[in-house]
């Protein structure tokens, strides 16, 4: 197994740094803040850093030709990235006090699916969402965080984690309906809990460890080929971009560490950065009409 480092692009000191992608009609990386109300961007090289402060918490979000279809705590969302203006779609179970969206991403067809979290010791409550044209339907309930909503490159594998336990699961995958089937057990890594995943071009796995201070990447078949590791110890997405499609971008959070913790890991919350000799994929944009 090769074990590669990363190393800090942005001190950026996000309480959760979450959502992170690769925008490569802009050529900038992207990823938000939750607990910190903010969309961070900068160039791949961690230059031209911005902060967008936001009205709340954004978890996570999809780009389209002009709006952003964002999730944020209480629900789904079109923003202006200009003005933070936001225009409801769906609140997100409004009638629970603990439970907000959390992870989300894109299927191959432009599709945007989305889960949430029970914040009351991640009970399992929350839904999964797929949203499109067609309007949004549950594809999964019951989860006590959803987290690694990633797809194989030719869009037949699903893959998905709660984070309030230890597996990543993959499932079959419809491109045509957006249904799921045949759930089954990718892998179950004890180091950490599963975050956020992206998969690479040969259709490896890379999945972040919170509280496990690494991403792991794993074959299609389950085997654990090669690991990053941090200086950090709650990794929480990841994303390959840069111009060469070959850097691994990847956010980090100081949320639950103590403060002899974060004295002694003080880029805790930063966004890291390591290249890699496999290539990424291009994390397309949210389909906007059937």
């Amino acid at each position: 197994m090769k074990t590669y480092s990363a190393s800090l692009l942005a001190d950026t000191k996000c309480i959760l740094g979450e959502g992170i992608q690769w925008n490569t009609r802009t050529a900038r990386v992207y990823w938000t803040d939750i607990f910190g109300d903010a969309l961070w961007s900068c160039d791949e090289n961690g230059k031209d850093l911005k902060k967008r402060a936001l009205p709340t918490g954004l978890c996570a979000f999809a780009f389209t030709d002009q709006r952003v279809l964002a999730a944020f705590t209480d629900g789904l969302y079109w923003l202006d990235l200009d003005t933070t203006e936001r225009e409801l779609i769906k609140a997100y179970q409004p009638e629970s006090s603990t439970s907000r969206m959390n992870d989300g991403g894109l299927d191959r067809q432009g599709r945007f699916l989305v889960g949430g979290i029970d914040e009351d010791d991640m009970k399992p409550t929350t839904p999964v969402w797929s949203v499109s044209p067609d309007g949004i339907a549950t594809v999964i309930e019951r989860v006590g965080c959803a987290n690694s909503i990633v797809f194989s490159p030719d869009g037949r594998t699903m893959y998905f984690a709660d984070t309030a336990s230890t597996p990543i699961f993959a499932f079959d995958y419809n491109p045509d309906t957006g249904q799921l089937s045949n759930k089954r057990l990718f892998v179950d890594s004890q180091i950490g809990k599963p975050d956020g995943s992206t998969v690479d071009a040969a259709g490896a796995l890379w999945n972040t460890r919170f509280g496990g201070g690494c991403a792991q990447r794993f074959l299609p078949n389950g085997t654990e080929d090669s690991r990053v590791a941090l200086p950090v110890p709650n990794v929480t997405c990841c994303c390959l971009g840069g111009q060469q499609m070959d850097r691994l971008f990847i956010t980090t959070a100081r949320l639950a560490m103590t403060e002899d913790e974060l004295a002694a890991t003080p880029s805790a919350g930063g966004l890291f950065y390591c290249d890699l000799p496999v290539s990424g994929l291009e994390h397309g944009t949210y389909r906007t009409s059937k």
